[in-house]
């Protein structure tokens, strides 16, 4: 109906393209189901971690809340979680008691009170008594704040990937895509869709920085109470240099950080200050710590990578082009091609073969009698009148039956022996010619089988998800389909992995080539000479040495003619 009642331009209106092109409309919708899907997703995410990092700081006394008008809320979940399991009391039965202490007395001595793991997770979980202290805009603030930093990274990966796309340095004619993603500037470190472990890792070094910057930083108890406050800017400054170098490393990546660690501390100043919902403990100005620049700056990495796994993932169920947005490969420049030129008689060949007049300025004198009026005629459309006066010429003696007789048996014979020394030189050139087929069958036995060459190539353009099965069916291939090929082809399709044998020969054979073709070229030279000489000869006849002075003469005007249009 809308299609009825709107009056449109087949041609330019955007709505009659998408009419006119249903999967253009398909993919237009999958676009925005995509994008939508991925900031609920990245909100949803950030919304959940960010009040659980959070308590990281809360934990070592680095932050609280404020008690009142600033939604405090205080999480007790070892005893939410019993008083759900075992009633109001949170008082386990007896046989759940005695099942504990069974499972306990199970476990080996290297892992039970006192050993080196039982070590290491006590300064994991040091102070960790499951109380997280929160408020109730926190997780709404860290959801915002995760699909700014996520959402921010893919489309900046999206402008980079079109950008890339435009530029002709990086298409070579048709360039496969996997090959355009690889060699795209933009590429982050660990591709532009990482695989979820890479993610998972990403996110716990952040929580581990996290938690390290409360460990360091609190002032009850610390474990270096000598450490300067500058100490922990440059520890956890290099923490989240060198996260981004490891799991990033792009301009866009960085410009995302950069904003992140300037913007998340002007956000705190306001909060802090003028909303009054939270204080630290240690504050270094605008009550603010110095180091939190730098837990925001390592977080980035770590929301953009996960956002580039969720925007991958989504784009594929949604059937759309992975990993970031729909790339269209410039298509290749065309080559430049001179004009098809004429020949001598005016003609030009290929598609534009016709019959054309002759170019250049000339002038025709037309005889008259002696002391006339002579009109002549030039190129231009011009007509100059002149004066000739012209002396007869003397007149030709007559010559006798005889003397006739005599040169024309002369001219017989020049012509004859011209004849005899043309077909000699025809002989040596046909000679050659079947020299020359017989190298260039020998050239095609030597040359380099196809079959690597097409793995080669294969290689470069399958993506990796099926590079085993690509290698099944060449394994395949090489197995029944090869055996059962004439002995000629066999030979030319050759095997994936050529013995040495096989390459010595062929090398062997080339260089007996080279040899050959260089005497063949010695030959060549030898018989282009002979050839110049016999035109070149007085036994060549009268008429084609006219004919040859006619075509030379024609060629001269007409260069001279093509530099007099150039200048």
């Amino acid at each position: 109906e809308g299609v009825k009642n709107k009056v449109y331009n087949p041609y330019t209106d955007k709505f009659a393209k998408d009419w006119a092109d249903p999967d253009a409309e398909r993919k237009k919708r999958g676009e925005t189901t995509a994008l939508s899907y991925e900031v609920i997703s990245m909100y949803l995410a950030s919304g959940i971690l960010g009040p659980l990092l959070d308590h990281q700081h809360s934990r070592f006394d680095v932050l609280h809340y404020a008690d009142s008008g600033a939604g405090r809320v205080v999480l007790n979940l070892p005893d939410m979680a019993a008083k759900t399991l075992w009633g109001p009391n949170g008082v386990p039965p007896a046989s759940v008691v005695d099942w504990f202490h069974r499972l306990h007395s199970a476990v080996p001595e290297w892992l039970r009170h006192g050993s080196p793991i039982d070590d290491v997770l006590a300064a994991a979980f040091v102070r960790e008594n499951g109380v997280l202290e929160t408020a109730l805009w926190v997780p709404l603030l860290f959801g915002g704040a995760g699909v700014v930093i996520g959402v921010g990274h893919t489309l900046g990966d999206t402008f980079r990937l079109k950008q890339g796309a435009k530029e002709d340095r990086f298409i070579e004619g048709n360039a496969p895509l996997p090959r355009f993603l690889e060699e795209c500037p933009g590429k982050p470190r660990l591709g532009w869709e990482p695989e979820w472990s890479v993610v998972y890792s990403c996110i716990g070094l952040f929580a581990m920085q996290y938690a390290t910057s409360g460990i360091l930083a609190t002032r009850v108890n610390p474990p270096f109470p000598d450490m300067p406050n500058h100490a922990i800017d440059g520890i956890l400054a290099t923490w989240a240099v060198g996260q981004w170098a490891v799991f990033d490393y792009t301009k866009q990546g960085l410009a995302m950080a950069v904003l992140t660690g300037v913007a998340g501390p002007v956000t705190e100043i306001f909060l802090i200050n003028v909303l009054h919902l939270y204080h630290y403990a240690d504050p270094d100005f605008f009550g603010i710590p110095s180091w939190i620049a730098w837990v925001y700056f390592c977080g980035s990495p770590a929301v953009g990578n996960l956002s580039r796994a969720v925007r991958g993932e989504l784009r594929r169920r949604q059937n759309l082009q992975t990993p970031t947005c729909e790339v269209a490969l410039a298509a290749p420049k065309k080559v430049w091609r001179p004009p098809p030129r004429g020949n001598a008689r005016g003609k030009r060949h290929g598609a534009t073969a016709v019959e054309q007049q002759a170019r250049g300025k000339m002038t025709v004198v037309v005889p008259q009698a002696e002391g006339s009026m002579v009109g002549a005629k030039s190129g231009t459309g011009e007509v100059e009148s002149t004066v000739e006066a012209k002396a007869q010429p003397p007149p030709v003696p007559m010559k006798s039956p005889e003397d006739d007789g005599v040169t024309r048996v002369q001219t017989m014979r020049k012509e004859l022996e011209w004849m005899r020394s043309l077909q000699n030189e025809i002989n040596d050139l046909q000679a050659l010619k079947r020299r020359l087929e017989a190298l260039r069958d020998a050239a095609n036995d030597a040359a380099p089988p196809i079959l690597p060459m097409i793995e080669r190539r294969l290689g470069e353009v399958v993506p990796d998800k099926y590079r085993q099965r690509l290698e099944t069916l060449e394994s395949a291939f090489e197995q029944k389909v090869l055996p059962k090929l004439p002995e000629k082809v066999r030979k030319r399709v050759g095997s994936r992995s050529p013995s040495a044998e096989e390459k010595a020969n062929r090398i062997g054979t080339l260089k007996g080539l080279n040899t050959e073709l260089l005497a063949v070229q010695q030959e060549i030279v030898e018989v282009k000479s002979r050839i110049d000489m016999s035109f070149d000869s007085d036994i060549m006849p009268q008429c084609l040495s006219e004919k040859k002075e006619a075509s030379d003469s024609v060629d001269e005007g007409e260069s001279e003619d093509t530099k007099a249009e150039k200048m």
